[in-house]
């Protein structure tokens, strides 16, 4: 199946030559569900060839898997729907998946049908960012950072402030996607881009969020163009046209470990964490299924690793890291001091802020 690679999904190449056999069968508990059939939305690599395959050669139960290109666009789609749901699973980012539960879209997750959840990093199933009212809604897939993607070639050294991406000099080599930017934007100009301080005084949020906004626009002549698709990245770096990017750590080891002089880094002023991960959709028509296929995917560690390879993001199946080589590693890894400049969206704080931003955002590309 072709996937379409937009912002949220990965960069293509590596993927389908770069899976290893997944060495250690999963434990599949026989199916008991209404049908044979499940029904999936997800981003490219999240699910490889060769578990789709072993999972339906196990169970005899087909995976239909639809796309995601956009979380709006899937958003939008369910809510078409009006509750009558053609996914029984699908793939939330978690920084956003607030909107599908306040939306009443979702279900929470039942762990009596969850056997294998002590399979992820512990400091991932505990963490407060996987729940809302105090339930979990989802089971997190792989971890995400956004930072900065520099040139070697153009910059020997990793850069230390994300001040690159406007300075004149670099005027016309930077790109980036304006939503995934703002937060750290906001940061940088020394407002608070997680919100969490304006959750009690709404104008001061809209006054950073304008701030920012100016000031994205006084630097409109730096951005070579606002990218939309991950693969967009790629392609301004081998063609020369962007020296600097505001990326995702999935594009950012991919084209390292492609071998392009590019090096990963989260400046000063900080970058972004979160997940993304599988929900059951609300009413799910094949419930069963989805929990075994579920419990099979974060089962083994060499799953994980699979699902590093493809995506070029890091697993939060436990034991993933002693499977990856040293290549991986390096591209994937950060420094101590880099991982600690990372702060998550904090998902209560979020509704608000990203409603402020994506109207800014659209104004930012008519000005």
């Amino acid at each position: 199946m072709t996937f379409q690679t937009t912002r949220r999904t990965l960069l293509g190449g590596i993927g389908a030559t770069a899976l290893g056999t997944l060495a250690a069968p999963y434990l599949i508990r026989p199916a008991f569900a209404q049908s044979k059939e499940l029904n999936v939305w997800s981003y490219s690599g999240f699910i490889t060839d060769e578990f789709k395959g072993k999972f339906e050669k196990d169970t005899g139960i087909t995976v239909n898997i639809r796309p995601v290109s956009d979380q709006g666009e899937q958003f939008n789609l369910m809510v078409a729907e009006n509750g009558n749901h053609s996914a029984d699973i699908v793939c939330c980012a978690g920084h956003r998946f607030y909107q599908f539960v306040d939306k009443e879209l979702l279900a929470p997750i039942d762990f009596n049908k969850m056997t294998n959840w002590n399979k992820i990093d512990d400091s991932i199933a505990n963490a407060k960012w996987v729940s809302r009212r105090d339930q979990v809604w989802g089971v997190p897939i792989v971890l995400v950072s956004t930072g900065l993607l520099y040139n070697k070639e153009v910059s020997p050294a990793a850069p230390e402030s994300w001040s690159v991406m406007f300075d004149p000099a670099n005027a016309g080599k930077t790109t980036y996607q304006i939503q995934d930017f703002y937060q750290i934007v906001m940061n940088y100009l020394g407002y608070d881009g997680s919100a969490a301080s304006y959750v009690d005084d709404p104008q001061k949020a809209q006054d950073a969020v304008n701030a920012t906004r100016d000031f994205l626009i006084q630097h409109k002549d730096k951005v070579r163009r606002y990218y939309d698709a991950a693969t967009e990245i790629q392609q301004m770096f081998v063609s020369g046209d962007a020296d600097f990017a505001q990326a995702g750590s999935g594009p950012a080891s991919q084209i390292i470990q492609e071998g392009f002089a590019a090096g990963y880094t989260i400046p000063k002023e900080g970058g972004l964490a979160y997940a993304y991960g599988f929900n059951i959709a609300k009413g799910a028509k094949n419930l069963d299924n989805a929990y075994l296929f579920l419990d099979a995917l974060i089962a083994s560690p060499e799953n994980g690793a699979a699902i590093v390879r493809s995506t070029g993001y890091s697993s939060t199946i436990k034991g993933t890291d002693a499977l990856l080589n040293d290549a991986e590693r390096e591209a994937l890894g950060l420094t101590p001091e880099e991982t600690g400049r990372l702060s998550w969206v904090d998902v209560e704080t979020a509704p608000f802020i990203f409603d402020l931003i994506d109207k800014a955002a659209e104004e930012i590309r008519a000005a």
